[in-house]
């Protein structure tokens, strides 16, 4: 089993938008709100994760993030989302968990 951090920033190309980022397998998804962006994410990671398992690939789809993320995530915030956004899973047989940080920077 898995535990992912997710990474939630300010879109730098499009203002007054949020990314929300899987650190472990650096994907991202841009939503016009936090939860917005972590449900696309859930649903990115989910396509992601089943197909890889189906392939047979699963190991292939986690290349980390750059160095830079994960020290953004070292300095962030904790962040809990709306309960319908922790409610709804990544439905892959091998996530068990995620957790959210937001940064402020």
């Amino acid at each position: 089993m898995i535990s992912l951090n997710f990474l939630i920033y300010r879109c730098e190309e499009s203002p007054g938008k949020f990314v929300a980022h899987c650190l472990e397998a650096d994907v991202v998804a841009v939503g016009n709100t936090k939860p917005e962006a972590i449900e696309l994410l859930k649903e990115l990671l989910e396509d992601l994760f089943n197909a890889a398992l189906e392939d047979g690939t699963f190991g292939e789809v986690f290349t980390p993030a750059p160095k830079r993320y994960w020290e953004m995530l070292a300095g962030a915030k904790p962040y809990r989302p709306p309960a319908w956004v922790i409610r709804r899973h990544i439905r892959s047989r091998p996530v068990d968990g995620v957790s959210y940080a937001l940064a402020t920077a």
